[in-house]
């Protein structure tokens, strides 16, 4: 508690003046599951087995909230902004974050923020590297000195029938968010590929992140269950090495999650998520990622991708 006493006396003046000083620790984990790849068009494939790498991260979030009421009407008495800053530690990487959400009615939040962080490779895990078109592989970059970097603004529309509807069980949710961003490794030329947290075929540019989630919630341990939408991607080709070109800078990710929430007390929340996610698929078979940016995209493979944990925790 020392951490949390020193911190709140660095922002005092801040929190003095008017708002709500919160803290919380997010730690997400998640095994991404080994498939049979297959070349062509559109298809699935099946699960070869049950590990292909494995993420996890934990962020500690310091929350300033601020009330900025907009009138008297219901709709407006509530506006408020939010101030993160933050510091995510995984065995891969480091980075901290900053952001800022404004709510001016319940329904709306629009979002500002940016992370910038450097990673490492221990044992065969790829935090931070570069791809070698030449020996077609994944090359380790130095930490600290080149890092990872994004910034991004966001729109948010969300809605509970229980605003509605009065009632424990009334509760149907809806989110959609709309998220601008752009990605970088700083001493890596535009064009280039990299990985970033052992997500590889990334390179410099802007890209577009677009999250829809539709659920039930109840007043249960079992808190909500739901499905949740991912489409992401960049949004220029020529953001890719014209070596890459059949690769297929502007193609879509798209990830379907089913998608349950554990409520246990007011601090403790626990989601699971069980995912399916479209992939490129390529023209030939092949063993790994390392060999796919100098392939040619045909299709999108279809795959149980992913088994997630993101555990919320509030002080």
């Amino acid at each position: 508690m020392n951490f949390f006493k020193a911190l709140s006396f660095f922002l005092l003046p801040v929190v003095a003046f008017a708002g709500e000083l919160n803290f919380s620790l997010t730690t997400a984990a998640a095994d991404y599951l080994e498939r049979d790849i297959e070349p062509g068009e559109d298809h699935f494939a099946s699960v070869a087995g049950p590990f292909n790498g494995a993420k996890v991260a934990t962020i500690f979030n310091a929350i300033y909230t601020l009330p900025t009421p907009l009138g008297s009407h219901w709709l407006l008495k509530d506006a408020d902004v939010e101030f993160t800053a933050g510091l995510e530690l995984s065995p891969l990487s480091i980075r901290p974050l900053v952001k800022a959400e404004f709510t001016p009615v319940p329904f709306l939040v629009f979002g500002v923020g940016g992370t910038i962080g450097t990673g490492w490779n221990p044992l065969g895990f790829d935090g931070m590297s570069i791809y070698n078109p030449v020996k077609a592989k994944y090359e380790s970059l130095t930490p600290f000195k080149h890092y990872y970097y994004d910034f991004w603004a966001s729109a948010t529309f969300q809605f509970d029938t229980g605003a509605l509807i009065p009632g424990d069980w009334s509760h149907v949710v809806m989110q959609a968010s709309y998220q601008w961003i752009y990605k970088g490794i700083t001493g890596v030329d535009d064009g280039d590929i990299w990985e970033w947290q052992v997500i590889p075929g990334e390179a410099n540019g802007w890209q577009y992140y677009v999250t829809a989630v539709l659920g039930y919630q109840m007043p249960l341990v079992l808190d909500m269950i739901g499905f949740m939408a991912e489409f992401y991607g960049h949004y220029d080709r020529s953001d890719y090495a014209k070596v890459y070109r059949g690769f297929d800078g502007e193609f879509m990710w798209i990830d379907l999650s089913v998608l349950l929430e554990f409520a246990f007390n007011e601090k403790n929340t626990l989601k699971t998520l069980f995912t399916f996610e479209g992939d490129r698929s390529f023209s030939v078979k092949h063993e790994n990622s390392d060999q796919e940016p100098l392939l040619k995209r045909t299709g999108r493979e279809w795959s149980f991708y992913r088994i997630a944990l993101v555990w919320d925790h509030k002080f």
